[in-house]
C-alpha cells in the first residue's frame, strides 16, 4: 500500500463562501475574535461617499506576532480538542476566514504587537489566477497604501488588529452599491450587535467580564436588555444550576405592555416588525461565555402563545459544552443536549404561569361581586368564549327598569348586536403586534353624570343614600373613577 497526499484544491476558498453567513453573523464572528484578544474597544468602519467600498473591524486587543498571525489565516488553525480560555469565543478555527470571505473577495488582516506589524491578505482573485494557496504578505508601505485613511487613523499604536474587507460582492449583490442601502444594512447590523453583545457593552452586576465599547462609524451601538433587569416590575426566579456542567437557568416575566416604560421598549427594541414583538421574542436566550447565540425559541418545549409572551429564560453555558450543544460554525444556532433540555422543559413549565398571571391582571379594582362588571365573559364548549353585556349590572338593570317593555326589547336587541359584533380578530392581531388599548379611567365629571342618573332612578324606588353608595361604589363604571365613592355620597347626600 502506498500513501498519496491529497491537498485540497484552492477552489475550496470559493466553496467556503456558501457556509451561510450573512453580514450580521459574519461581523459578529470577527468581534468574537476581538473579545477573545482582550479588546476593550471595537470599531466597525465602512466607506463613505466617493470611497471604494470596504468594511473594517478595528480593535485594541492583544494583537499577534508574525507566527500567530499566519496561523490565524490558516484554515482550521486551531484544534477542536485544544483547551481554551473561558473567554475564547472561537470554535472551529474557521470563523475569521469563512466569515470574511462570505462577504468579500479580499480579506486583509494587519496586526500589531509591541509595535511590530504583520499584514497578511487572502485575495480570491489572486488565488484563482495562481491556482495555488498564495497568502500575500504586505510590507509597511504596502499596508499603508492598502488601508483607507479613516481605518489607518483608527489603528492603535502598539497593539491591536484590523480586519479589512474589500470587493464586497456579496453585500453589493444584496444591497447594491447605493450608500443609502449600505446605511440601511449597517443600521440592521447595529441592532443585531447591540443584542448579541449586550452583556459585554452593558454587563450585569453578576457578570464576570470586562465592559467593552462597540461603535459603528464612531457611533456606539445602543443598549439592549431582553430581560429588563432594572425594571422593578419584572418577576424573576432564582438561578438554577444544571448538575456540574457549569450551565445555569434564570427566568424572567416581563410586565404587561401598559406597564412598559418608554426606556423599556427601547431596551427590548420592540416594534410591529416581524421578529420584534413580545410574542416573537419570548423563549430561551442562550449565552455562550456571555455572548448571545440563539434566542426567541422554546426548542419545541412550548408553543409560542399570547399567554407566554412575557416569559424569557436566560441560559448560560460555558464554551466547554460546545460539542454537547452542537454549536454550528456561525455560532448562531445551538441545540441543547437531552440532559439539559429535560431540565429546561421542567423549568419553563413553571415559568409560564407568572406570564399568564401577569397578562390576566389589568390593574382594575378587584371585586368578587358577579354583578360588578359591565361585560360578562361566557365560556362555551371546545375552549370558545364570548362577551355579553351584563344585564344584572346595577347601572344596566336600573336603566332597564326605567324603560317601558317595548323600549326594553329595543334596548336588548341593540345590546345583542353590540355583543355579536365585537372585533375579536382585529383585537387579537393588534395584541400579537404588542399594541395595547388606551388606558381608560372615568373622570369625576363623567362619574357625577352616572351617579346623578342612577340616584334619580333608585331614590324613586326607595333606596336610601347609604344603600345607594354601598350598591354602586364597587361596580363599573363608578369603580373606574378614583373619587367614585365620594361622588356617590355627594350626589345622594349620604353621611
Amino acid at each position: 500500500m502506498r500513501e498519496r497526499t491529497c491537498a485540497p484544491n484552492p477552489n475550496l476558498l470559493e466553496s467556503m463562501r456558501s457556509v451561510g453567513y450573512d453580514l450580521n453573523t459574519a461581523i459578529a464572528d470577527i468581534i468574537d475574535n476581538s473579545i477573545a484578544a482582550n479588546a476593550t474597544k471595537i470599531s466597525i468602519l465602512y466607506f463613505g461617499q466617493g470611497e471604494e467600498p470596504y468594511i473594517a473591524i478595528v480593535d485594541d486587543g492583544d494583537g499577534m506576532d508574525d507566527q500567530t498571525a499566519f496561523e490565524a489565516m490558516q484554515l482550521a488553525g486551531n484544534s477542536l480538542n485544544e483547551n481554551r480560555a473561558s473567554n475564547d469565543l472561537g470554535r472551529f478555527g474557521l470563523g475569521l476566514k469563512t466569515a470574511s470571505l462570505s462577504q468579500a473577495r479580499s480579506l486583509l488582516m494587519t496586526t500589531l504587537q509591541d509595535g511590530a506589524r504583520t499584514t497578511l491578505r487572502w485575495d480570491l482573485d489572486a488565488v484563482a489566477r495562481a491556482g495555488e494557496w498564495t497568502l500575500e504578505q504586505l510590507n509597511e508601505k504596502e499596508t499603508l497604501s492598502a488601508l483607507p485613511q479613516r481605518v489607518h487613523d483608527a489603528m492603535p499604536v502598539s497593539h491591536g488588529t484590523c480586519i479589512l474587507w474589500r470587493n464586497l460582492d456579496k453585500l453589493e449583490t444584496l444591497t447594491g452599491r447605493s450608500l443609502r442601502e449600505i446605511d440601511k444594512a449597517m443600521d440592521e447590523l447595529t441592532g443585531y450587535l447591540a443584542l448579541v453583545f449586550h452583556r459585554f457593552t452593558h454587563p450585569y452586576p453578576d457578570d464576570d467580564i470586562r465592559q467593552i465599547v462597540i461603535d459603528i462609524n464612531g457611533y456606539p451601538i445602543p443598549q439592549r436588555d431582553p430581560f429588563l433587569r432594572d425594571n422593578p416590575a419584572v418577576q424573576t426566579t432564582g438561578v438554577q444550576r444544571i448538575g456540574n456542567l457549569g450551565a445555569t437557568l434564570r427566568g424572567y416575566t416581563l410586565p404587561y405592555q401598559n406597564r412598559l416604560r418608554d426606556e423599556d421598549k427601547k431596551l427590548l427594541d420592540l416594534s410591529e416588525q416581524r421578529g420584534k414583538t413580545l410574542t416573537d421574542t419570548q423563549g430561551f436566550y442562550v449565552y455562550r461565555a456571555y455572548r448571545l447565540i440563539t434566542w426567541g425559541s422554546w426548542f419545541r418545549m412550548l408553543p409560542k402563545k399570547q399567554a407566554t409572551k412575557l416569559s424569557r429564560v436566560q441560559v448560560d453555558i460555558p464554551n466547554s459544552l460546545d460539542a454537547e450543544w452542537t454549536l454550528d460554525i456561525k455560532k448562531s444556532r445551538a441545540t441543547p443536549p437531552k440532559i439539559i433540555s429535560d431540565v429546561m422543559k421542567r423549568y419553563v413549565d413553571r415559568l409560564a404561569k407568572p406570564s399568564r398571571r401577569a397578562q390576566q391582571f389589568r390593574g382594575r379594582r378587584k371585586n368578587d361581586d358577579p354583578l360588578a362588571p359591565v361585560w360578562d365573559v361566557v365560556d362555551d364548549r371546545d375552549g370558545a368564549f364570548r362577551y355579553e353585556i351584563n344585564r344584572n349590572n346595577p347601572y344596566i338593570a336600573s336603566f332597564l327598569d326605567s324603560l317601558s317593555p317595548e323600549q326594553q326589547g329595543a334596548f336588548i336587541n341593540i345590546v345583542n348586536v353590540l355583543s355579536m359584533t365585537i372585533p375579536y380578530e382585529d383585537m387579537q392581531s393588534r395584541f400579537a403586534m404588542d399594541k395595547r388599548p388606551e388606558s381608560f379611567s372615568v373622570t369625576d365629571e363623567q362619574a357625577r353624570v352616572f351617579a346623578e342618573q342612577m340616584w334619580l332612578l333608585n331614590s324613586i324606588g326607595g333606596l336610601s343614600p347609604q344603600q345607594f353608595v354601598s350598591r354602586f361604589r364597587n361596580v363599573e363604571p363608578i369603580s373606574l373613577c378614583h373619587n367614585g365613592e365620594s361622588i356617590l355620597k355627594e350626589v345622594s347626600h349620604a353621611r
